[in-house]
């Protein structure tokens, strides 16, 4: 298609090549008539089951351009640098979709996320990812534990702050200096939200599609209270590291230990005085963990979650 913007989707994969092909077989069956390529970053050097997974497909006539390329270092955020840097070595990409190998996509995804792109001027848009849970958690540990993306509407926002489902216009890669997600990151996740939040605080412009919808896949391991609650640690952790890194101007010290100081008085009025309602007494857990994972952040200390690999 003359002129037609050309579009890159990346997919960082590491073990997972069950829920990968559920990926790239959702991903042919998007609507979009114009130019796409996809590329798959592996980084697992040992097995290469992504690239075993890529090389069938290609060989049974995938519908897109699917090429693979090697993340040697372990860690998301080489395998999300590698492939950056395979897209934009083709001065015709324009724009730069993300999911993750545990996700897929609905046939209209990519092209609400165009759409929206177009009618902000966005540099950046995301869209929500709804979770389907392999053994479904107990009603209040799934009411306290979800997010809150749906109730986010389509147009400007001030941040999008993941990559499981995000387009980027390719020149917010051109015109910074690789690699764009930092590798201090590589086990601990929250690679994204650095350079998100790095790209929000140059002027980068964010919007998000309600519409743009994917699912991601949530295995046993992760459906249980207790992963939750190390995640939230995590949370904690990691956004803590990065407020550290970028001093963004609604951060400082004395203003976050006023909010630390808070949550701790909202999660122990939760776990105690509200404990008669399940869903209040979850979320009064899973906020402590996040504040325990704020205070770890504080003493340099740094939690390695994606040393570990969930699903398959």
């Amino acid at each position: 298609m003359p002129g037609a913007e050309l579009v890159v989707v990346a997919i960082p994969t590491c073990r997972r090549p069950r829920t990968l092909r559920r990926c790239l077989e959702a991903l042919a069956e998007i609507d979009h008539a114009g130019p796409l390529r996809v590329i798959v970053a592996e980084n697992d050097m040992v097995g290469c089951e992504g690239l075993a997974v890529c090389e069938a497909m290609v060989a049974a006539g995938y519908r897109f351009s699917l090429q693979v390329v090697l993340a040697e270092e372990r860690g998301v955020a080489c395998a999300r640098n590698a492939l950056v840097r395979a897209a934009i070595a083709d001065p015709e990409v324009s724009h730069i979709a993300m999911i993750d190998d545990d996700e897929w996509p609905r046939p209209d995804w990519l092209g609400h996320l165009l759409a929206v792109q177009r009618q902000e001027g966005a540099d950046v848009v995301g869209g929500p990812v709804e979770r389907s849970y392999e053994v479904p958690p107990a009603p209040n540990v799934l009411k306290a534990a979800e997010g809150a993306y749906g109730a986010l509407r389509t147009g400007r926002v001030d941040l999008v702050d993941a990559t499981s489902n995000i387009l980027f216009r390719a020149a917010v890669f051109r015109r910074r200096p690789d690699p764009w997600f930092d590798p201090a990151y590589t086990l601990l996740g929250g690679e994204d939200r650095d350079f998100l939040m790095g790209l929000a605080l140059a002027g980068g412009v964010f919007a998000w599609s309600r519409e743009a919808v994917v699912r991601e896949d949530y295995p046993a391991s992760r459906c249980s209270l207790g992963w939750m609650v190390r995640r939230a640690y995590r949370g904690g952790n990691t956004d803590m590291l990065i407020n550290l890194k970028h001093r963004p101007p609604s951060f400082t010290l004395l203003r976050e230990g006023s909010k630390i100081g808070g949550a701790l008085g909202v999660s122990l009025l939760n776990m105690t005085l509200l404990a008669w309602k399940p869903e209040r007494r979850v979320a009064g857990l899973l906020l402590l963990a996040r504040v325990g994972g704020k205070l770890a952040g504080l003493a340099g200390l740094r939690y390695q979650e994606y040393r570990t690999i969930h699903g398959g």
